[in-house]
C-alpha cells in the first residue's frame, strides 16, 4: 500500500488537478457569457438589419435645398 507521505502527495496533486478543472470551467463560463454570446447576439442583430435594409422601402425625399425651395 501507500505510505503516509505518498497519500498526502497524491491528495495534494488531486486537489491541484481539481482546482485547475474548476478554474478552467469558471473561465469558460465567463468567456461564454462575456465574449461569445454577446458577439453572436450582435451578429444576429446585424444580419436582421441587413435583411431589413434589402426590403423595398419608400424613396427618400431630397432635402429642401435640393428641391429648389
Amino acid at each position: 500500500m501507500l505510505a503516509g507521505g505518498k497519500v498526502e502527495q497524491l491528495f495534494s496533486e488531486l486537489l491541484q488537478l481539481g482546482g485547475m478543472f474548476v478554474f478552467f470551467t469558471v473561465a469558460l463560463i465567463l468567456w461564454l457569457r462575456i465574449v461569445y454570446l454577446p458577439g453572436r447576439t450582435l451578429e444576429r442583430w446585424e444580419d436582421q438589419r441587413v435583411r431589413a435594409s434589402k426590403e423595398p422601402r419608400l424613396p427618400e425625399t431630397p432635402p429642401l435645398e435640393d428641391r429648389g425651395l
